[in-house]
């Protein structure tokens, strides 16, 4: 039993001592040291620059240039490139302790030039290198004081071939016997250098792409001319749009918004013109309703106007270094715009709501409180837009398409504290109406209201889903800011490792998320027109307006109606059938018209007659259809 123990603990010892030896790479070397590069002075830096003597096979060697420890996968060229970026890094977002500090340059060129030891056989002739590591205290202090995460550069890295520490707590270990130059535990001490005075300026003007430089002397007045700075210590700063997407991507959302915007508009202004303008009688539904699309018409315009401008990108100023601001014209206008009109359309989106609900309760009790409503509605939207406009909190939204109110308390209690509460109302109103049209289908055993209905349900429905999306994919991006925005250590790491850094992107909210986001807040005018516009109704309306009845129409209609029957017969001659019927045809349309040939004059006097028969289907317009449903709910009246 006890030379099983004694097997056990050799074997254990052999295993530790094991895991302690270095490999030796047997194509590793000194080399003279290339030299500085303008980015990465390191010559006043590297100690082992200044030693004298290199360890040779039992004897010294003096070589002062050759103490540079460069591995067989590895080149000084390389090594410099890598220091170039660091050192670039280092002055553009480092802290102030941190480049203040000596030895912060020390360990950094130590680290990717390492001091290098030489063993040359002179049997064999053969000689191998060894380096001299950075001390793990000194990289894990220096790391932490320059704020360098994890991510970035750790020192709890491991070579891959041994599996053992880059950086060892006090030394490394070396087996020199295999090649006849020393001892099997040879021990090379860790490099830990001290701070001096030695310092160095460094070129703060650089930023890794995709930052950019922008120089700054007051952060904060910069931040509110639309920069964003990664830190409080430097002048990069991030890009625009924020890259939750790629460039492609975000040109998708761009062209998605460009294009909703442009269909919106023409869609809300067809309603406009067809139910207000040139309708003969507008009724209130007609008005109400115009309200509403009116301003749906006015909030797509907004993204109209910033689409002639160039789009979304158009808000984004100096090369993609900063977004617009309330300083710059198109951001301000076309904020306070949308601003405006959406508070206008959510609030008579809640009064179409009750409307509803009461003419389905009360189907033949008219509802009288427009003339209140609508100046209350008014003043209400004004007011929550002008006090941003006062303040100078409109601005482009970061990571979005468009400009709107900044600053999270101005946002909810401007917006989303109204949108929110109208939600809540308008949700028990919809309650409401399906309620009562339960009502109505129990008591009277017939389900024609329901498709008599179907369309404002389903415009109320549509569009109060697409505001409680908003209103949803806010807070949630609020309450979850750091999970939506993402790990900006990851990104920096990305933008370092890939060919192509404008392929890096932070973590964020899907760009399916954010598509139907900007789907919501740019469809209400293609919902309105499907749903109001295309009817017989406004074909109606159209077919009898001025547009079509106007003189230059009426001109084209006679002399398109004079050539049909004028037309001459295959033989020419007017005495043939065909003739013969054209006569008898304009013989017939002369009595018609009191034995006279039609003019313009007579025309047009008909069709602008306010009694002319085209007015009648107008008169008594019933969008609920009251007449034709005379239902009560408190005793069943069908007629």
């Amino acid at each position: 039993m006890k030379s099983i123990f004694i097997i056990i603990f050799i074997l254990y010892v052999f295993q530790v001592n094991s895991q302690t030896i270095y490999p030796i790479d047997p194509s590793g070397k000194c080399e003279q040291y290339i030299g500085d590069t303008p980015s990465s002075p390191c010559s006043k830096f590297l100690n082992n620059l200044a030693y004298t003597s290199i360890i040779n096979f039992l004897k010294k060697n003096k070589n002062k240039k050759d103490s540079i420890y460069v591995s067989s996968n590895a080149t000084q060229q390389n090594a410099m490139k890598k220091l170039d970026e660091y050192f670039g890094i280092l002055g553009a977002i480092g802290t102030s302790g941190c480049k203040s500090d000596s030895l912060t340059y020390k360990t950094l060129c130590s680290i990717y030039l390492p001091g290098c030891e030489s063993f040359t056989n002179n049997q064999t002739n053969i000689t191998i290198a060894i380096p001299k590591r950075i001390c793990y205290n000194t990289c894990n202090n220096v790391t932490t004081k320059c704020g360098v995460p994890k991510f970035y550069f750790s020192c709890d890295q491991i070579e891959p071939v041994s599996g053992l520490p880059m950086f060892p707590l006090n030394y490394s270990e070396f087996n020199l016997t295999n090649y006849d130059v020393g001892n099997p535990n040879y021990t090379v001490q860790c490099y830990g250098p001290l701070s001096d005075n030695t310092m160095v300026n460094l070129d703060s003007s650089y930023c890794p792409p995709p930052l950019f430089y922008h120089n700054s002397t007051d952060h904060d007045a910069d931040y509110d001319r639309g920069y964003l700075f990664v830190s409080e210590t430097s002048n990069c700063v991030v890009p625009n749009p924020v890259p939750l997407y790629t460039n492609e991507q975000w040109d998708q959302l761009y062209n998605l918004s460009n294009t909703l915007a442009v269909l919106s508009t023409f869609g809300s202004l067809y309603l406009l013109v067809t139910f207000i303008i040139l309708n003969p009688k507008v009724t209130s539904f007609d008005r109400m309703y115009g309200f509403f699309n009116g301003s749906v018409f006015m909030m797509s315009l907004s993204g109209v106007i910033l689409f002639i401008a160039g789009g979304p990108r158009a808000l984004i100023k100096d090369g993609g270094a900063r977004i617009s601001v309330f300083e710059d014209p198109l951001c301000s206008s076309t904020g306070f715009i949308f601003q405006l009109f959406a508070i206008n359309a959510i609030l008579f989106w809640a009064y179409m709501g009750f409307d509803l609900w009461w003419r389905v309760k009360y189907i033949t009790k008219p509802l009288n409180i427009q003339k209140y409503y609508v100046p209350i509605a008014f003043t209400i939207s004004f007011i929550f837009s002008v006090i941003p406009l006062a303040t100078k909190n409109y601005r482009m939204v970061r990571g979005n398409i468009h400009c709107w109110v900044h600053k999270a308390v101005l946002q909810n209690t401007l917006f989303f504290g109204p949108l929110g509460l109208t939600l809540t109302i308008s949700t028990g109103f919809i309650g409401l109406v399906i309620y009562e049209i339960y009502k109505i289908v129990k008591a009277t055993g017939r389900g024609g209201i329901m498709k008599l209905e179907i369309k404002p349900i389903l415009n109320i429905v549509l569009i109060y889903f697409s505001f409680v999306y908003i209103f949803a994919f806010n807070f949630h991006n609020d309450n979850n800011s750091k999970n939506t925005y993402g790990s900006i250590d990851e990104f920096f790491q990305c933008t370092l490792e890939s060919d192509d850094p404008s392929k890096c992107t932070v973590g964020g909210p899907s760009i399916g998320s954010l598509g139907y986001f900007i789907y919501c807040i740019r469809i209400y005018g293609i919902y309105c027109f499907f749903l109001q516009g295309l009817n017989e109704r406004a074909f109606k309306i159209w077919k009898r307006s001025i547009v079509f009845n106007n003189r230059f129409i009426l001109f084209i209609k006679v002399k398109l109606f004079s050539m049909d029957n004028n037309s001459p017969s295959e033989s020419g001659n007017s005495s043939t059938t065909a003739g013969t019927s054209t006569t008898i045809n304009n013989s017939n349309i002369n009595k018609k018209n009191n034995n006279s040939k039609p003019t313009l004059s007579t025309m047009d006097s008909n069709a602008f007659s306010k009694n002319n028969d085209s007015d009648s289907d107008f008169d008594d317009y019933d969008p609920y259809h009251k007449k034709q449903n005379d239902i009560e709910i408190g005793s069943v009246n069908i007629k």
